[in-house]
């Protein structure tokens, strides 16, 4: 039988989506919860929302780009001087 994804949450790269056998979403037919890319592929089974929900964040923390001090530029202590 075919399942289709309702979005639910969607942000970065992800998106929590309701599964259902109806293409028009209603809570009552929902058989359960995934992730899926922007893109439509699905990155986990069918789970809880609560399982879902936590693999999405998971996914999106992983996703976050990560600062790293030895690349930042050092900041100008003084204020360039102003030729006249």
């Amino acid at each position: 039988m075919v399942q289709y994804p309702h979005a639910l949450r969607a942000e970065g790269r992800y998106q929590l989506v309701a599964l259902t056998h109806s293409p028009v979403y209603n809570p009552a037919d929902v058989i359960g919860y995934a992730v899926l890319t922007t893109g439509g592929e699905r990155v986990t089974d069918v789970l809880s929302l609560e399982q879902a929900h936590t693999r999405w964040r998971e996914l999106l923390e992983q996703d976050q780009p990560v600062l790293v001090e030895d690349e930042r530029k050092p900041s100008r202590t003084r204020p360039r001087r102003r030729r006249r």
